[in-house]
């Protein structure tokens, strides 16, 4: 409710040539911006022909800022229903950058 339910989060490689991936989807080469739904977990991949793929899970944490709505409603509806239940609000995504590179010989 306070931060929304979608985050923006940047990734990069430190190899250049390196495709990078969320969930399977393209994201860029050596580098690009997405935006992570909060209610979904997401594994970030770095791919390079030649190199073997590395996979890290984006970690997500809770935010205290959806506190605030026990201030508008009691938390009933903003805290329960709507950033937890319905958008994941209630949760961030602990880094908005990540650099993940392939494991190269």
């Amino acid at each position: 409710m306070f931060h929304g339910s979608t985050q923006q989060v940047a990734v990069r490689s430190n190899v250049p040539g390196t495709e990078l991936f969320a969930n399977e989807a393209y994201v860029g080469k050596d580098n690009g911006v997405t935006t992570f739904h909060k209610n979904q977990n997401y594994m970030i991949t770095a791919r390079k022909a030649g190199c073997t793929d590395t996979t890290v899970p984006a970690s997500k944490s809770f935010d205290a800022i959806t506190l605030l709505g026990v201030f508008i409603d009691f938390g009933i509806i903003s805290v329960l229903l709507i950033d937890g239940a319905a958008t994941g609000a209630w949760q961030q995504f602990d880094q908005n950058s990540y650099v993940i590179d392939p494991r190269c010989a």
